[in-house]
């Protein structure tokens, strides 16, 4: 923070007293753009960054729960099982350790994965027996006879009106009915935005946003140069406004330089 200019303030476990060991989180998150001797936020804790780690729960959470607690716990995991070549899984069904082994820091978890959602059958309970409601008896048809003046009619097709003027004869009056057809436009939603991209260290082909939720596949294009990369929403980026998504290093690199630190981009998903 010295060599950038920049100064910082703690908040959780050990930073009253100054005995916190590492810097769990910070704000606003790396490779944001700030003002000169502007303030960070930093989260930190008394646990050793390299120390041991509880294994998370992972039976039952979908691929970005997965992503998201193996962070937490500085863990990394391997996949096995109907989608985990392609990365289209999503949910775990099984995990070697079991949760709430201690391991060593960065130790690796198997995770048995599938591309269904497990069906749970419940068993139905005995009902009694239900008599059957006997038919109805049909309601007997009564039938109208309707008596018309024989000096008016009326009828539904289109026909003048006319008028005598001599004793004994008929007046007729007709009328049509002309069906309006409304054509109602559908609203387009827009698929797209354009801001701002940086890059931090995080696993390639994920990334992180503040405006989409997880899982949600993206196709970042550099407005510059037309170039397009794939990603997948497994993180949530700290800063928001301008700053559209926060890219790992190397699908950042694949855009602009490293040293550029942002670039300008269109999301699409």
């Amino acid at each position: 923070m010295h060599a950038d200019g920049l100064y910082f303030v703690t908040r959780g476990p050990g930073s009253a007293t100054g005995k916190w060991v590492a810097v769990v989180a910070q704000s606003p998150s790396p490779g944001t753009l700030v003002a000169w001797h502007s303030q960070m936020t930093l989260t930190t804790t008394l646990q050793s960054p390299t120390g041991p780690r509880r294994v998370p729960r992972l039976v039952g959470l979908s691929r970005a729960q997965v992503y998201a607690a193996m962070k937490r716990a500085a863990l990394y995991f391997r996949t096995v099982g109907p989608g985990s070549s392609n990365a289209t899984w999503v949910v775990a069904l099984h995990q070697s350790p079991a949760a709430g082994t201690r391991v060593r820091w960065h130790s690796e978890v198997v995770v048995t994965v599938s591309t269904h959602r497990p069906v749970v059958k419940v068993a139905s309970r005995p009902t009694a027996a239900v008599k059957p409601k006997p038919k109805p008896k049909p309601k007997p048809v009564v039938h109208q006879t309707i008596m018309t003046s024989p000096t008016t009619s009326s009828t539904s097709t289109t026909m003048p009106v006319t008028t005598s003027t001599y004793p004994g004869e008929v007046t007729t009056t007709t009328s049509t009915t002309i069906p309006v057809t409304t054509t109602v436009k559908k609203k387009v939603v827009a698929r797209n935005r354009v801001g701002i991209a940086t890059w931090y260290n995080y696993v390639p082909g994920h990334c992180a946003t503040w405006f989409l939720p997880m899982g949600t596949r993206l196709t970042i294009q550099s407005v510059a140069t037309g170039k397009r990369i794939h990603c997948v929403v497994t993180d949530r980026e700290g800063a928001r406004g301008n700053r559209v998504v926060d890219l790992s290093e190397t699908q950042f690199s694949q855009l602009a330089p490293l040293s550029r630190g942002v670039v300008l981009v269109k999301v699409i998903w």
